[in-house]
C-alpha cells in the first residue's frame, strides 16, 4: 500500500513522512479513528514506507500534495503489496470457527486475512471481517496465544528490513491477560522493532496500552477527497453519498442506492409504528425482531442514516426546503407529513436517544431491547411535539 492510495489524509501523511525522514520513528504508535477513516490502510502504507529501500522524495510540493512515498517497485515494496514481507506481522481479532474449533489465534487465519485485506484495498472493518470468517454473531478477541506469538516473532532478528513491524488491528479487542503479556515488550521493545496499533475507540482501550503508545488520530476524510475518489470509482449520486457518509469511506460504500432505499423503508415503518406505539406494540415487536437480525455494524449504519433523515425532516419543517432529490413520491410525502413533528426540541431529544442507541449497539447490547426502547421513546417525543 502506497500513500498515494490512501483517500485524503494528506496533512497527516506528510507529518508521518517528516517523522520517518528525520529518524524520529516512535517504537509504538496508535492509529485511532473510525474504520472508514483509513487507520489500517494508513498504518500499512506507513509500514511500507518505513521499509522501502528507494523512497521517492518529491520536490516543489504544493499544499495538499504528498512530500514522499514508497517506490512500489523495490523487493520490499513488492512483498508488502501482497502482504508477505518476512518482517511484517499481523495480529487481529479472531475466534473459533468451523475450521478452527479451539486454540484459535491470528496465525490460523493469516491467509484468509491477507486475501480479505487485499480484496478491500486495506479499508477493513470488524463487521465485514467477522462475516468473512463466518462467525455469525460471535465477537473476536486478541487472546493470550496471539500475545505469545507476538513475543516469539519479535524476538527474532530482521530478515531483510531495518525494522520488524507488528501491526495489531483491533487492539481494543485485546484481552487484559493478553495485554499484560506484551506490556514489557511494548514499553521496552527489542532493537529495530515497531508496533503499529489500530483502534476505533480510545474508551475501549486498556489504559496500560494507551499510555505506552504515541497517538496518531485520524480525522474524517474531507468531502473533497471523498468525492474525487468516489467519482473515479464510478459511484452514482456522489453528492448524497458523501453527505451521508460523514467522512467515512466504508460508510460511503455501504450507501449504495439499494441500501438507502431499504433504510428509508425501515425508517418510515419504524416511525409510523413509534407514533402509535401504545396501540401497535405487537407490530413494533415484529419490526424490532426483523431489525435485530442485522449485524452490529449494519445496525450502526442504519441508525446513523436515520440521523440524516431526521435532520432532513427538520430542515423541511423549518425552511420548506427539500434537500434530497433521490426520494420516491411516497417517501417525499412521508417526509413532508412527518416533518411537522421534528421541531428543534424534538430533534435534539431524538438525536440524544439515537446516539445512545448507537453506543449501546457498539457495546454489543441486546438489539431487540435497544430498538424497542428507542421506538417507544421516539413515539412519546413526536406525540408530545404535536400536543404543544
Amino acid at each position: 500500500m502506497r500513500f498515494e492510495q490512501i483517500v485524503g489524509q494528506r496533512n497527516l501523511i506528510n507529518t508521518l513522512i517528516d517523522v520517518v525522514l528525520s529518524n524520529r520513528v516512535s517504537h509504538a504508535q496508535l492509529f485511532l479513528g473510525s474504520a472508514g477513516h483509513g487507520g489500517f490502510a494508513l498504518a500499512l502504507a506507513y509500514a511500507q514506507f518505513v521499509s522501502c529501500t528507494n523512497k521517492q522524495i518529491y520536490e516543489d510540493v504544493k499544499e495538499g500534495e504528498l512530500k514522499a512515498d514508497s517506490c512500489g517497485k523495490c523487493p520490499s515494496c513488492v512483498k508488502y503489496q501482497i502482504l508477505s514481507h518476512p518482517d511484517l506481522f499481523f495480529t487481529f481479532p479472531n475466534t473459533a470457527t468451523k475450521n478452527v474449533e479451539k486454540n484459535n489465534e491470528s496465525a490460523d487465519y493469516i491467509e484468509c486475512f491477507r486475501n480479505y485485506v487485499l480484496s478491500r484495498n486495506a479499508y477493513i472493518d470488524l463487521e465485514s471481517w467477522y462475516q468473512e470468517l463466518g462467525v455469525d454473531n460471535r465477537q473476536g478477541i486478541i487472546n493470550v496465544r496471539d500475545a505469545n506469538t507476538i513475543i516469539k516473532n519479535l524476538t527474532l532478528k530482521t530478515y531483510e528490513s531495518q525494522y520488524k513491524i507488528n501491526i495489531i488491528w483491533g487492539v481494543d479487542k485485546l484481552q487484559e491477560d493478553s495485554a499484560n503479556k506484551i506490556l514489557k515488550i511494548l514499553e521496552e521493545p527489542y532493537e529495530n522493532t515497531l508496533f503499529l496499533l489500530i483502534a476505533e475507540n480510545s474508551e475501549s482501550l486498556l489504559p496500560t496500552i494507551l499510555s505506552r503508545t504515541q497517538l496518531v488520530k485520524l480525522p474524517p476524510i474531507s468531502d473533497e477527497a471523498m468525492k474525487e475518489f468516489l467519482l473515479k470509482e464510478g459511484v452514482e449520486d456522489v453528492e448524497n453519498v458523501v453527505r451521508m457518509a460523514g467522512g467515512d469511506l466504508i460508510k460511503a460504500f455501504s450507501r449504495t442506492n439499494d441500501t438507502n432505499i431499504e433504510y428509508r423503508k425501515l425508517f418510515i415503518q419504524f416511525n409510523r409504528l413509534a407514533y402509535v406505539y401504545n396501540s401497535s406494540i405487537s407490530e413494533m415487536l415484529k419490526l424490532v425482531e426483523q431489525i435485530s437480525k442485522m449485524g452490529r455494524e449494519e445496525l450502526k449504519n442504519y441508525l446513523n442514516y436515520t440521523l440524516v433523515l431526521y435532520k432532513e425532516c427538520f430542515v423541511y419543517n423549518e425552511l420548506k426546503v427539500d434537500s434530497n432529490d433521490n426520494f420516491t413520491e411516497e417517501e417525499r410525502d412521508f417526509k413532508i407529513n412527518f416533518s411537522k413533528f421534528i421541531t428543534p426540541r424534538s430533534l435534539l431529544s431524538i438525536y440524544k436517544l439515537t446516539e445512545k442507541a448507537i453506543l449501546e449497539v457498539t457495546r454489543n447490547g441486546n438489539a431487540k431491547m435497544i430498538f424497542l426502547t428507542l421506538g417507544i421513546n421516539i413515539g412519546k417525543i413526536i406525540r408530545n411535539s404535536v400536543n404543544k
